[in-house]
């Protein structure tokens, strides 16, 4: 009778210390299930975007490798864009909608107010073959995609029809096709013999 006591104390003092070690152990952490404040509402990869004005016209195409929101602030981060600019093609009767500038960076930021800010390896290539101004460089620009004004404090090379020129603190307009350089200027110009 003394070996099944033992076995039924020894069963209990099991249960007791399982039930011990089950109320200690440390629980999960749940933070990691919750979203920062400060984190991405959400994260794409390889993302392509059409964005449309409140007239219901596309107004420009965003392809990305990575794309991240933020509801927060309203802003959207975009790894690797390219940014195609659309507008109403020229001696069309139907108004169809045409890509007229290609704009690339290693990274860029779009606001909620629709300016786009560009960092790192800017290009903005003219889509027109008839375009006065061919080709923005720059290393930062914020480009408003509503006016398609630019604008950059950094060091920038345009390219034109017949003329190239860089210099700093950069102005202008990718619809108008003008472009203006207030530092720093040097131009050069092709001239063609006719």
């Amino acid at each position: 009778m003394n070996i099944r006591w033992n076995i039924f104390l020894a069963v209990i003092l099991l249960v007791l210390l399982s039930w011990f070690y089950t109320l200690h152990r440390e629980q999960p952490d749940l933070s990691e299930l919750i979203k920062a404040p400060e984190s991405p509402e959400y994260i794409g990869r390889k993302m392509e975007t059409t964005v449309f004005s409140p007239t219901g016209r596309k107004q420009y195409l965003a392809i990305s490798e990575q794309v991240e929101y933020f509801a927060q602030d309203g802003r959207t981060e975009f790894h690797r864009p390219i940014v195609y600019v659309l507008e109403e093609t020229r001696n069309s009767p139907d108004s169809a909608m045409g890509q007229s500038w290609k704009l690339s960076a290693d990274k860029a930021t779009l606001s909620k107010n629709n300016m786009l800010n560009l960092d790192g390896n800017v290009i903005a290539q003219s889509l027109l073959a008839d375009s006065r101004l061919q080709r923005v460089e720059t290393e930062r620009a914020t480009v408003n995609l509503t006016t398609q004004d630019i604008s950059s404090d950094t060091m920038a090379k345009i390219n034109g029809l017949n003329f190239t020129s860089s210099g700093r603190k950069l102005t202008g307009n990718l619809k108008q096709q003008v472009a203006t350089l207030k530092e720093q200027v040097k131009t050069h110009y092709e001239i063609s013999n006719q």
